[in-house]
């Protein structure tokens, strides 16, 4: 388990994943040093890391889910961990024993990987595709251990859309992938690799972030905060309702995954728990504040295998990367 000090240090990171030591450190009441050297000890055993996320409106996605062959599913899950455009994969309980999202930049992308370019594992018995139809949280999270004060200290300001903005190309493309694993990369480290200077950087990483196109995550291994399970829950909500519903999900602290979808079923919720008795409090909120809302199925998630582009171990730690990247299975430029 991660210690008080660690856990405060996470939680300012998933505010402001980029942020100075120094601004970190007056507000944590730790000199500077001290938690860049806390931190690197986090980021060498893989308890936890900053990445890179791409805008709603940059990509599409959708939700799978396998049916495997007896003994199998672990084999599955890895396989499709491996593909960069897969950006997360679990083994849950249940029918389909294994679930993943696939990113691409388009809907005739993401069509195209589902239908001809995504290889399955022969040991796949039955797949389901759902299309997200709205993504409503679950991107970026936070544990949520910093009081308020604090928490406004620490929280980035993000200044005003510019005015005027290039569309995102192959120059962006490489950013974001060179971000991918790891999101507090230098500005001198990502020029020295682009072929550009920092100041270059620094300043398209700041309209592409104002713009909107992307954002910083810090994620942790989450058995090493008291987050020890999780359940990946399908909805029924009525169409008019389901944008308000969706985005009231996907703010809970509990959320990890929140998409809209169409089919009888049509929103997909990932939540962290901290126990299995968990489940019973959140779905009772659920059902309280959401009344036209049906929990048609639940299941438990035995093991994360890959969270946003980072392989996990059984304790959540990261051992290797395989960054996110939408365009890699697709003839599409950004």
């Amino acid at each position: 388990m991660l210690d008080e000090t660690d856990l405060a240090l996470v939680d300012a990171m998933q505010l402001n994943p980029r942020a100075s030591w120094a601004s970190l450190g007056s507000v944590l009441e730790l000199a500077p040093i001290t938690l860049a050297r806390r931190w690197q000890r986090l980021v060498d055993s893989g308890s936890a890391w900053v990445t890179v996320a791409l805008s709603n409106r940059r990509m599409r996605g959708a939700v799978l889910e396998m049916s495997c062959r007896p003994g199998t599913a672990r084999a599955v899950a890895l396989a499709l961990a491996e593909l960069p455009h897969v950006s997360t994969v679990g083994i849950t309980t249940g029918r389909y024993q294994v679930f993943a999202l696939v990113l691409a930049p388009t809907l005739p992308a993401i069509a195209d990987v589902l239908v001809r370019r995504l290889p399955v594992p022969q040991d796949v018995t039955a797949l389901h595709s759902y299309l997200y139809s709205g993504l409503f949280g679950g991107v970026v999270w936070r544990l949520g251990v910093m009081n308020r004060v604090q928490a406004e200290q620490v929280r980035e300001v993000a200044g005003p859309a510019p005015a005027s903005m290039r569309p995102f190309g192959e120059g962006d493309r490489r950013l974001f992938l060179a971000l991918g694993s790891d999101g507090r990369r230098s500005y001198n480290d990502l020029a020295e690799e682009l072929g550009t200077s920092p100041q270059a950087v620094r300043r398209r990483l700041d309209r592409l972030r104002r713009h909107g196109d992307v954002t910083f995550r810090c994620d942790v291994a989450r058995p090493l905060t008291g987050w020890g399970s999780m359940a990946f829950l399908w909805l029924s909500v009525p169409d008019d309702d389901l944008a308000a519903v969706g985005r009231s999900l996907g703010a809970l602290p509990e959320t990890r995954h929140c998409s809209g979808v169409p089919g009888p079923a049509n929103l997909a919720l990932v939540v962290s728990l901290r126990s299995l008795e968990h489940l019973d409090e959140v779905l009772g909120r659920i059902v309280r504040a959401h009344p036209t809302a049906n929990v048609v199925d639940r299941r438990v998630v035995l093991q994360q295998v890959k969270v946003h582009g980072r392989i996990v171990d059984e304790q959540g730690r990261s051992v290797r990367v395989v960054p996110v990247d939408p365009w890699a299975a697709t003839d599409v430029e950004p």
